[in-house]
């Protein structure tokens, strides 16, 4: 599948970043552009400038870390667009927090953010894709994933980096 104008793409951590770089390509590109983030003034100005690129936008306030919220984001986009072709799970905190004897809640909060929203973006996603017959998923890690560095992000990076891996092999069997 390529995608060309009239694609739809639903970015999360699209504020800023890596997140951003990805809506402004996809708008560049003729794609609509569904814009998920935490920080909403940051989303709605990300949002504002995606628009001024000529993109047809959303933007949707996303906790990825809580299913419900990732569900909402899937359901607003069909709302919305009536489909979606390229999902990028990006949405990623670190911690500089000790991971050996710091808060536990560091841990949480990164694995939440990290792991669990991919696992959600996953989840929420794939049927729609797959019931359309068509799309990608796309999940970022970083090369934490594959040469540790700094143990809670990677943890979280590895994980994203086995779950991908399981996933396109999943995909490829099903075909």
């Amino acid at each position: 599948m390529e995608l060309t104008a009239g694609k739809v793409a639903v970015v999360t951590g699209a504020a800023s970043g890596i997140g951003l770089a990805l809506a402004e390509r996809f708008a560049r590109a003729g794609l609509d552009v569904v814009l998920a983030d935490v920080e909403e003034p940051a989303l709605q100005a990300a949002a504002e400038k995606i628009a001024g690129l000529g993109a047809k936008t959303l933007a949707v306030p996303t906790d990825v870390s809580d299913e419900a919220a990732v569900d909402a984001l899937a359901a607003a986009t069909i709302d919305r667009f009536g489909a979606v072709h390229v999902v990028c799970n990006n949405a990623g905190v670190g911690s500089n927090a000790d991971p050996w004897s710091g808060p536990l809640s560091a841990w949480q909060w990164v694995m939440g953010v990290n792991l669990w929203g991919v696992i959600h973006g996953i989840r929420a996603f794939l049927p729609l894709l797959t019931t359309q017959g068509e799309g990608h998923i796309v999940n970022t890690s970083s090369m934490a994933g594959l040469i540790p560095s700094i143990p809670i992000y990677d943890a979280t990076k590895h994980a994203v980096v086995a779950i991908s891996e399981d996933l396109y092999r999943a995909m490829r069997a099903a075909q």
